[in-house]
């Protein structure tokens, strides 16, 4: 039977993944940018030139469209399939978690470490939704890990010592292809800071040079492939948006210089509890035993945070790869220091944040009709809500309630407490996300995202050019086939020549946007169609 553990456990969590993955529309803005990049290049066959909304994308590389297209071809153009190829890093990524933790420390480390991470709350959602991020972290993680037993056999023969230079290099390659630079970036900035603090200077020549060109070899796959073919222009506009994405707020996703360390408490929830205990033991993590893999997610956490804290655009998943290292800290510090956890403040603590979370979720649907008045929304507006839409926020308070039997049962000496409260307490997580995608998100994400589409419905009606003016929604770009005309986005070519022409036009903008358009083109006359959550649809020909 302990055999067999593993492949069920696994087998389980592939089917808390894919629970409710396609019941909900792609979320605007970077799921329907994804998804939109996946469809472009699913209907136009180019596999090497990203397109969205008939131009080109520079924003990421291809890796994570190639696979939504190899899923498109299985199980149809969908959300299910767009969203496939984080369900496959979050299954990698368990996997890697439970070997890698089993053999540097024990097996209940390696369980443990699997539980922590896939069931917090940001990796969760990352690994259900078509966001890049949860593959290019994974991919992150094995090309580090590759690094690490690297170093762990560097006074082996060559023959050892290539299999983990290969893998660590065309791992980074790949995550290169998935987002963008840091995918090497990180991994050799972790490799060299640790040599430094280890005071290792000398290093294989040899051994460098392979690393470097596995790499180019997995880069240029793509990027030699693609100068070939277009030129110049998609790396000119890549690195492009990188500058802005360092140097401005992009799209007002602004915050303090802290808001990476929010994140950090808010993401891990369910363990956030356990961070305040690693802190309080760090000693543990100077053992010789595991001080050079310590070190190496240290590194990691204090990497991530000092250049996201410096990154003007602040979005919470951009961060996300932190968690590989707060579920190392905390999963080592239950396997290895399960006294320090003894304390009856972390239970009490872990049962009130869990519950206050639940609860807010099981009263959800009945905050927001009450909630209605204060925001202007009429209930009769609203989504219809029904008892099913609780439950979600049940099963959150059922798994943790559980969880905190299994955790107060571990402070009292009973050592299968451990156990019962890290699988309760992911079964939880699992059955929250779960039906929540089931549930009250495809009406909350309905109820946002669909006036948007009835607007578009509208003005595709009318036989004239659609234009977003200084508004910009990819919900359409995904869902429909028409090429929508842009104006006023970084993001596309601006076309505010056709204001100059003496085409009639369908205009979709905020309200705010109405008397700037009269002002800056009086030659033409708008007019009001229909209006929905603060957008307008307006018509325009020349007077």
């Amino acid at each position: 039977m302990r055999n067999l553990f593993f492949p069920l456990l696994f087998l389980l969590y592939l089917l808390f993944l894919l629970f409710g993955l396609g019941s909900f529309p792609l979320i605007d803005w970077d799921e329907n940018i994804y998804g939109a990049a996946s469809k472009g290049m699913w209907e136009s066959g180019e596999f090497f030139r990203i397109q969205v909304n008939g131009q080109i994308f520079s924003e990421k590389p291809p890796f994570y469209f190639w696979l939504a297209n190899a899923f498109y071809g299985v199980f149809g153009l969908n959300e299910f399939s767009t969203r496939m190829p984080s369900v496959l890093s979050g299954l990698i990524s368990f996997f890697i978690l439970v070997r890698l933790g089993s053999s540097l420390h024990s097996r209940f480390f390696g369980y443990a470490w699997a539980f922590l991470y896939s069931a917090s709350f940001l990796p969760l959602l990352l690994s259900r939704t078509a966001y890049i991020d949860h593959l290019f972290n994974t991919l992150i993680l094995l090309s580090v890990i590759s690094l690490y037993f690297y170093e762990e056999n560097e006074g082996e023969e060559f023959k050892i010592r290539v299999r983990w230079i290969f893998s660590s290099a065309f791992f980074g390659g790949m995550a290169v292809l998935t987002k963008g630079p840091l995918g090497l970036g990180i991994p050799l900035i972790i490799f060299a800071a640790n040599r430094i603090l280890e005071r290792r200077w000398k290093f294989k020549f040899f051994d460098f040079v392979l690393f470097g060109f596995v790499s180019l070899l997995v880069l240029s796959f793509y990027y030699l492939t693609n100068y070939i073919l277009y030129g110049e222009e998609f790396l000119v506009q890549f690195f492009d948006f990188q500058k802005k994405l360092l140097t401005k707020s992009l799209e007002s996703h602004t915050g303090p210089w802290f808001y990476h360390f929010i994140v950090m408490f808010i993401g891990f929830f369910p363990w956030t509890i356990l961070l305040f205990a690693v802190a309080k033991n760090w000693k543990l993590f100077t053992d010789p035993k595991i001080a050079r893999f310590s070190r190496y997610f240290l590194i990691w956490l204090g990497l991530v945070l000092a250049i996201f804290s410096v990154v003007q655009t602040k979005l919470p998943h951009y961060s996300s790869s932190i968690y590989f290292a707060l579920s190392f800290f905390a999963s080592y510090l239950i396997a290895e220091r399960e006294e320090a956890l003894k304390s009856k403040w972390i239970p009490i603590s872990f049962l009130g944040l869990g519950l206050v979370i639940g609860l807010l979720f099981a009263f959800l649907p009945n905050i927001l009709e009450q909630s209605s008045s204060f925001t202007g929304v009429g209930k009769e507006a609203l989504p219809k809500f029904t008892g099913i839409d609780s439950l979600p926020g049940i099963f959150l308070c059922i798994g943790i309630l559980l969880g905190s039997w299994g955790l107060w049962s571990s402070s009292r000496g009973r050592g299968e407490g451990w156990y019962f409260f890290l699988l309760s307490t992911w079964t939880g997580m699992m059955l929250f996300v779960g039906t929540l995608s089931a549930t009250l998100a495809p009406k909350i994400i309905s109820f946002l995202q669909d006036g948007n589409l009835r607007l578009y419905d509208q003005a595709e009606k009318s036989g004239n050019p659609v234009i977003f003016y200084k508004y910009l929604s990819f919900y359409p770009m995904f869902y429909r086939e028409q090429k929508i005309h842009i104006v006023g986005s970084y993001k596309f070519k601006d076309e505010v020549d056709l204001f100059e022409s003496d085409q009639s036009l369908a205009i979709i903008c905020n309200r705010n946007s109405i008397l700037e358009l009269m002002l800056t083109y009086p030659k033409r006359e708008f007019k009001e169609v229909s209006a929905e959550n603060g957008l307008v649809l307006l018509t325009s020909s020349l007077k």
